[in-house]
């Protein structure tokens, strides 16, 4: 509904326009009336109409003086003139003021109402302009955001070349140029059971958080990794500044999540490096840091140096990490597992580090292997009938041979699983198909929707599914069927070959006669003809 303002000075007029038009019915609402421009002025500017209807003589302000002051202060309401003086002046004044339409006196209510909808199809185009020009610029805006991350992502990971670098910051209105760099890598986890909605809320509330502390702040460049990894590079001319005020950020960042969030921060601090290129090193050394998280403790804040003291090495490493170790039973093979765990159980040898870390390793592989078994359906006591067994467990474990048997056992049994369960996750559906066609072939008009519908399966799931488990498509399996059928009545009975076609599924003899050569090398007559005298000399 779009409201509506008369100025009129003769109230005859100005009543006979209020009165006889139903203004609801064609979507406006009559806000409000004037007798002249001056008294009309303040209550435009409390009612706010979308369109102002003025009379263009009248006493103390006329309609020309009113438009003129409302397109200056309310440039959107769309202004109709009436006039009953048919002067070339006051119609160019008017077109100078920009006013919408200019109607002549005497006028009816079709034509105001004719001109009152072409005002409002002038508004509607705005609108509609305006909130095209909203989303682009804000698609032009988060285009630009993420390219900028992108750059950024680059410039971390050591990919961008040094002049090039340059030129992208400067294009971004980034300055990356400074003696020192360090960067912090900050892992968030939400600590509470909500919605997914609702959680994925939380991380957005913890990155703002990170963006309010960063803002403004020409030493530190954020872009985000993904929606729990965010990377920060910090840049000082001062060594020792540097890795102090990155410890500070880093604890800021976490006092300010943690205390307005439902998420824990876990933050990594690589090593400070010179030159742009030392930015990739720093990341490096952050993200390893980051993998000792176990060793350091939940949620903490670890810097590269912490490792270096603990005489921790950066050998092949198998990530303690619930989220990680899930990640590889979906998708890597047992035998890189097993190195993985090969090379982890090495490591913790090689530094004779103490039972706290094998028992990290136990706790966080078993809860994994747990979870991935209960995510493909299956009972963890079915699978791994040993975890019941505590005692049997700890005689397993008492020795390092033994400890790795065990945890190789567990993997070992979650991999097989899952092969198994790809092996045989279509296998229902395949049986019930090829038992279809089998009863079916005969059918002239059997296709690849009607065994979908009766596998319960939409056509194109069903057709890639059926090819992919079987290596040919649904047509290749449904001739060969029919033409082995053939064969077995060419051989077994004495139909004709075009009977033999309607029996097996082809209303056309030609056509069943070329594909049986095609799929043969031989036409049904020759083939029978074959068979017949392989017969006779046997």
């Amino acid at each position: 509904m779009y409201k509506v303002f008369l100025v009129e000075d003769e109230i005859i007029i100005r009543e006979a326009i209020r009165d006889n038009i139903d203004w609801g019915s064609h979507g406006f609402i009559f806000a409000g009336e004037a007798p002249d421009g001056e008294l009309a002025v303040p209550l435009i500017e409390d009612i706010k109409p979308d369109i102002l209807i003025t009379d263009i003589k009248m006493p103390f302000v006329n309609g020309l003086e009113l438009s003129r002051i409302v397109k200056k202060s309310m440039p959107w309401i769309k202004i109709i003139i009436l006039s009953g003086h048919d002067e070339f002046e006051y119609t160019k004044e008017a077109i100078s003021i920009n006013v919408n339409e200019y109607l002549l006196k005497p006028i009816s209510s079709s034509d105001l109402l004719n001109a009152l909808k072409k005002v409002v199809t002038q508004i509607e185009y705005e609108k509609n302009q305006r909130e095209n020009y909203q989303v682009i610029n804000s698609r032009l805006k988060d285009s630009m955001q993420m390219m900028k991350e992108k750059f950024l992502n680059d410039l971390a990971t050591g990919v961008v070349p040094y002049t090039e670098a340059l030129e992208k910051a400067e294009y971004f209105g980034l300055n990356i140029i400074s003696r020192y760099y360090a960067v912090i890598l900050i892992a968030l986890e939400n600590n509470q059971c909500q919605a997914e909605e609702r959680d994925y809320f939380e991380y957005l509330k913890a990155e703002s958080i990170i963006n309010e502390v960063v803002e403004n702040n020409d030493d530190v460049l954020k872009f985000k990794v993904n929606l729990k990894k965010i990377v920060l590079i910090v840049k000082s001319d001062e060594s020792e500044e540097l890795e102090s005020y990155c410890y500070m950020l880093a604890q800021s960042i976490k006092c300010e999540i943690e205390r307005n969030t439902s998420c824990s921060l876990a933050a990594s601090i690589g090593s400070i490096r010179e030159r742009i290129q030392g930015i990739a090193c720093s990341l490096k050394d952050a993200e390893f840091a980051m993998n000792f998280s176990y060793v350091f403790g939940k949620n903490k804040i670890i810097g590269i140096q912490d490792t270096k003291l603990s005489k921790i090495n950066n050998k092949a490493l198998f990530p303690l990490n619930e989220g990680k170790i899930l990640e590889y039973l979906r998708y890597r093979d047992k035998e890189y597992m097993l190195s993985r765990l090969s090379s982890l159980i090495k490591n913790i040898k090689d530094q004779e580090l103490n039972s706290f870390y094998y028992s990290q390793v136990f706790i966080c592989i078993t809860i994994a292997v747990s979870k991935f078994i209960e995510e493909l359906g299956e009972k963890v006591e079915d699978i791994l009938p040993e975890l019941n067994n505590i005692e049997g467990i700890i005689d397993c474990i008492y020795t390092i041979d033994g400890f790795t048997s065990f945890m190789s056992k567990l993997i070992s049994r979650a991999i097989e699983l899952r092969e198994n369960k790809r092996k045989n996750k279509y296998g229902d559906i395949i049986w019930k198909a090829k038992k279809f066609i089998d009863e079916n072939y005969a059918d002239s008009g059997l296709s690849l929707n009607m065994v979908a519908d009766y596998v319960n399966v939409s056509p194109s799931h069903f057709s890639t599914i059926f090819s992919q488990e079987l290596s040919m498509t649904f047509i290749e399996y449904l001739t060969s069927v029919r033409i082995s059928k053939a064969k077995e009545k060419l051989i077994t009975t004495n139909l004709k070959s075009a009977e033999i076609a309607y029996k097996v599924g082809y209303n056309d003899p030609h056509y069943f006669s070329h594909v049986f050569k095609k799929e043969t090398g031989l036409r049904p007559t020759d083939f029978r003809a074959n068979c017949i005298f392989s017969s006779k000399i046997i």
